[in-house]
């Protein structure tokens, strides 16, 4: 193992300290342990270096919200509003159960 490759697993594992004790639980030998931080330092690295505009989490919260505020129109105007089968259960017994006390 070259030394630039032990240096970079060492530093890899102090920044992704979560992912060592998951690695032991899951009987990880030494080999694959080594693939696995390189992955995660990877896709760190790969997160890290997205530039990510200062409006953008704005912006997409309003899509969102406008999205679910068609999608909920959509859907009432498209379906008829109909109570479900227990509601209509219940009316139907109260009215059994009332009927004999009115004679």
């Amino acid at each position: 193992m070259s030394q630039k490759s032990s240096t970079f697993v060492k530093e890899t594992r102090e920044r992704e300290s979560w992912l060592t004790p998951t690695l032991e639980r899951g009987g990880a030998d030494a080999k694959e342990a080594e693939q696995l931080l390189g992955t995660a330092a990877v896709l760190r690295g790969v997160a890290q270096s997205i530039s990510v505009p200062e409006d953008a989490e704005e912006r997409s919260r309003a899509a969102a919200v406008a999205c679910l505020h068609e999608l909920s129109l959509s859907r009432s105007q498209n379906t008829p509003v109909q109570a479900p089968w227990y509601l209509r259960f219940g009316s139907f017994m109260r009215y059994v159960f009332t009927l004999g006390r009115r004679r």
